[in-house]
């Protein structure tokens, strides 16, 4: 029998071990199975020698506590302890569990409903603006939005501070202000060393085995309603939501939009070939030049992932005199005509050691005359061999790939850049625009044909794209403004809602009364006609500090700021933040009443901000990030946010922390609409199969909650937002 001090022994032992020690879980294949058994005898007399010695201490510890605290004392601590550390262990998981913005596993009280509806439908259209929608559907130009306004309902939809698309979406699908699901901009900045940084991905620094599903992290605090609906045990389906990335699991599949990186990584640079060895100033792409050989031209396509530079050769061919044929790697030669886009190519990067890695192309052929324009997109993730995940589950992208051809997996595949820079002409990325539309168009076929029950939530997002860089045609008051230009591509803004009316008209054609239909844009858009530098603007006005000779050299990514004479600086488009002493690297403000004063000083200043040639007010207001937002991301988003009046908008290189002389500027790009302007100057827009309630005045953060309603799942305490029927 073993006595008392023994059993004190063992107890207290296997209430360590229960903080310890985490089970293992292994296979014995039969052949093992005997020469484990042999061994063991040999294992457990040595196993009984050196637990022996291991519980040396622990009985030297009993011993001293029984002459203290006597047997009684013993027993309680015998029970006590294992007690207290599962009880620890307990509250542990409850904590991991219990976070912000997260629904713990039961407190969900019952499963989604189909009481009232069977199907619910969301259809995100990027950027559609009621200054648009409203005039069209009067004149009889949407007849599917007017459809559903009069058998349902129809409202501008009040958007978020700032009108940014990562915000903006976050907002919709979390029901949640930005200072709970923590995306503030596009950009924002890292205060230990004034980095500046993306929003809409986040890249894993600490995967040091570059395990691929371990590469990026999400870059939202709080769950999306469609995590919450499959809780609820509805099927659910998700395709190219915004700041998305990486994809998120549901019940059904999951195809990440906006912040989808390329093979690299990043959000991508295209590539030009040409024989032109001037490469123009400002070039935001990567420049190859060389010389044509016997009519061939011979260049390189490289993207860097951890670990290794890849490269391949590109081969350019006279065919014709106006056509070639390109080579990329070992795939084979597509051929092409000047003015003509290559379907989606699948190429593969060849390694001497290690896996070799898929990737997708485009390219464009835009003369020959008097030298070679070739056009090629940044290396993009292959759906049909994905190197990065980016859809939930992993094989879903295959899946789709099979069932409607190689698809653009980039976020954002439309090249703004390459239209800014003039290396796609205006028809070329019209063009553009309207393959990338066919591919989302058959995503959606695809997926709508097999959606019968639950929810299916689908973004398109080219209208956003289509308003920035076709918007001059609309405003004969914008320097950049062509009657030329407007007349010939006048039609493709639209067009472009005529097409989503379009896609309307099919789910309505296969929707019933036991549908609910939710359409809504995450803003609208205006004009752009005045770029504001920001930091700029601090500069002249004393609160930063250059170290260049003349005070106004304005390198970008902060690199000529004196911090130690800065008192705040501004990052990304609405954002400024102050140099807060204890929180930024080099701080010299004090917190509290002194930083509430210089924030209450800049909002006044801003508000009086006037463009010097025609007297407008550039800012509509300026908002005190600690009034406008709650939650526990607050301390992670700006001090005072921008809200810029219509046609005034931030100037690009302010935005990553330059801050060239000039405080105005005219916009003399093609990117000539936007809608990073004060949330009042650029509503979305919302239609629905449901009527609103009498008194409803829609935000975007209230559609979280309309979504859950319909399927009557409780409403977390934790959104901003209420439901809107």
């Amino acid at each position: 029998m073993p006595n008392r001090r023994n059993i004190l022994i063992a107890a207290l032992a296997f209430g360590l071990t229960l903080v310890a020690v985490r089970p293992a879980w292994a296979y014995i294949d039969p052949g093992t199975q005997s020469w484990a058994a042999g061994m063991l005898v040999m294992m457990l007399g040595s196993a009984g020698a050196f637990c022996a010695v291991l519980l040396w201490p622990f009985k030297r510890l009993l011993r001293w506590l029984r002459e203290r605290i006597g047997r009684a004392g013993m027993w309680t601590v015998a029970v006590g302890v294992p007690v207290l550390l599962l009880a620890g262990a307990g509250w542990t998981w409850f904590a991991l569990t219990h976070q912000k913005g997260k629904l713990p596993e039961g407190e969900q009280m019952t499963e989604g409903s189909y009481e009232q509806f069977d199907r619910v439908i969301v259809l995100g259209m990027d950027g559609l603006s009621p200054d648009i929608v409203e005039p069209m559907m009067d004149a009889g130009e949407l007849p599917n939005f007017a459809k559903l306004r009069d058998r349902g309902s129809y409202s501008p939809l009040a958007t978020t501070l700032p009108p940014e698309t990562p915000v903006a979406w976050s907002g919709i699908a979390t029901g949640c202000n930005p200072g709970k699901h923590g995306i503030f901009d596009f950009l924002h900045r890292g205060p230990s060393n004034y980095q500046i940084l993306l929003s809409i991905y986040h890249i894993n620094r600490k995967n040091l085995l570059d395990k691929r599903a371990e590469r990026f992290l999400p870059v939202r605090h709080v769950q999306g309603f469609w995590t919450l609906a499959s809780e609820a045990k509805i099927p659910t389906t998700v395709i190219r939501w915004p700041a998305a990335f990486p994809p998120e699991q549901v019940t059904g599949r999951f195809l990440s939009g906006l912040g989808v990186t390329d093979l690299g990584g990043a959000m991508g640079r295209y590539r030009f070939y040409t024989t032109d060895p001037a490469e123009p100033p400002g070039f935001k792409g990567v420049y190859h030049q060389a010389d044509w050989k016997d009519d061939t031209f011979t260049s390189q396509l490289s993207v860097q992932i951890p670990g290794s530079t890849l490269k391949m050769d590109v081969v350019v061919r006279r065919t014709g005199d106006d056509a070639v044929s390109v080579q990329f790697g070992k795939s084979d030669a597509v051929e092409l005509k000047v003015g003509q886009w290559s379907p989606v190519l699948p190429i593969v990067f060849r390694r001497l050691a290690g896996r070799n890695v898929p990737a997708v192309v485009r390219a464009h052929l835009g003369g020959l005359q008097p030298s070679l324009r070739l056009y090629v997109t940044t290396p993009q993730i292959d759906p049909a061999d994905p190197y990065h995940q980016f859809t939930w589950p992993d094989g879903y992208a295959a899946e789709l790939a099979k069932a409607i051809g190689e698809y653009e997996s980039l976020g954002m595949p439309e090249d703004v850049n390459a239209m800014n820079d003039g290396v796609l002409p205006p028809e070329a990325f019209e063009q553009e625009i309207m393959d990338i539309f066919r591919q989302r168009k058959a995503q959606f076929d695809h997926e709508f044909s097999r959606f019968d029950k639950g929810l299916f939530a689908f973004v398109f997002d080219s209208g956003d794209r289509i308003q920035h860089m076709f918007w001059r045609t609309r405003d004969p008051g914008h320097p950049n403004y062509s009657k030329e230009f407007a007349e010939k591509f006048g039609h493709v803004i639209p067009d472009m809602y005529k097409r989503m009316d379009g896609v309307l008209g099919e789910v309505l054609a296969k929707s019933g009364d036991r549908t609910c239909i939710i359409v809504c844009s995450d803003h609208g858009f205006t004009t752009f006609r005045t770029k504001v530098g920001l930091n700029s603007w601090l500069v002249a006005n004393g609160y930063m500090t250059l170290t260049t000779p003349d005070g106004r050299n304005g390198g970008e990514g902060f690199a000529d700021v004196d911090w130690k004479q800065t008192r705040a600086y501004a990052v990304g488009f609405t954002d400024i933040y102050v140099n807060l002493k204890g929180r930024e690297k080099q701080g010299i403000v004090a917190p509290g009443a002194d930083c509430d004063r210089l924030c209450e000083e800049l909002r006044q200043k801003l508000r009086d901000l006037r463009e010097p040639v025609t007297g407008q007010a550039a800012v509509r207001d300026a908002y005190l990030a600690r009034e406008e937002y709650r939650g526990d991301r607050v301390a992670d988003g700006p001090d005072l946010v921008v809200g810029f009046n219509r046609g005034f908008r931030a100037e690009s290189s302010n935005v990553i922390g330059g801050s060239p002389p000039q405080v105005f500027g005219d916009n003399m790009d093609g990117w000539s609409g936007d809608h990073l302007m004060d949330p009042h100057v650029v509503p979305g827009i919302f239609l629905s199969s449901r009527k609103l309630k009498s008194d409803a005045q829609p935000r975007n953060i209230d559609i979280a909650p309309s979504v859950l309603q319909c399927f009557k799942i409780r409403r977390p305490d934790w959104m901003d937002g209420q439901p809107l029927f």
